[in-house]
């Protein structure tokens, strides 16, 4: 696609891929309108069992296109939509009932991180970097993204990232919860065909119905969860401006 994501399917399980090395694989509108389509089709595939996502070109995904949000920031209606298109997105994934698995190799933030953990199962290769950097862009993260971010990593991991914004190797990463696996030799295709071993010697049946167990617990302690009103108005506040511009300018941000 023109968005810059391949889709493939083969032998029950699809696959989608981010192909924009240019830019480490950034998520722009297009893009995710793209991945809902494609997520929403895949779902409706009987066929389908596993659901595969992930990056090229050293990435998995580095998070929004922060040129594209800086540049709509003077249109209200055009950013909101943009940034509607990632949550939508993001618990399309999260709620499919299909075994979705993240193949993270390099960088994996920001929303790229909030859709790795939409997945069921994250793997990674050692040099992966991971980061939940909204506070450097004077952002914040939906209620739903630190939901999820707490729920693999718990509250004290969640503060770490979220107040500081560091980067995480992926030894860190597997030890806080982030990823499942770890493939040292970065032989990411042979962990994720040893992990779609394991699962085909499963039950169809008993996957779908645990999932949607797994899922059930996890949104009963989702009941103090807020909309998204407070991070969308994040986009248009003076800190937010600077701090895209700063990361466009690749310098510090000097915050209000």
């Amino acid at each position: 696609m023109d968005s810059g994501l391949t889709l493939s399917s083969e032998s029950g399980v699809a696959r989608l891929k981010f192909v924009r090395p240019e830019s480490r694989n950034s998520l722009t509108r297009t893009l995710c309108r793209d991945l809902h389509a494609a997520l929403s089709t895949f779902g409706q595939d009987a066929n389908c069992r596993f659901l595969i996502i992930e990056g090229s070109g050293g990435s998995f995904a580095s998070g929004a296109d922060i040129a594209e949000l800086e540049a709509l920031r003077s249109d209200r209606t055009e950013l909101l939509a943009l940034y509607r298109e990632l949550r939508a997105t993001q618990e399309l994934l999260y709620g499919m009932d299909r075994i979705t698995i993240a193949a993270i190799d390099g960088f994996c933030m920001g929303a790229g991180l909030s859709l790795a953990l939409a997945c069921d199962l994250r793997l990674a290769t050692a040099r992966s970097l991971f980061a939940a950097p909204p506070a450097k862009l004077g952002l914040i993260y939906s209620d739903r993204e630190v939901w999820r971010l707490a729920l693999r990593i718990g509250t004290a991991g969640a503060r770490d990232l979220l107040f500081t914004g560091r980067r995480v190797a992926a030894d860190e990463a597997l030890r806080l919860g982030l990823i499942h696996r770890l493939s040292p030799t970065d032989d990411l295709d042979g962990a994720l065909l040893e992990l779609l071993d394991s699962l085909r010697s499963c039950s169809p049946a008993s996957l779908r119905k645990s999932k949607a167990q797994v899922l059930r617990l996890e949104r009963e302690g989702a009941t103090g969860l807020r909309g998204d009103e407070e991070a969308e108005e994040a986009f248009f506040e003076p800190d937010a401006a600077e701090g895209m511009r700063a990361f466009l300018e690749r310098r510090r941000p000097r915050f209000s």
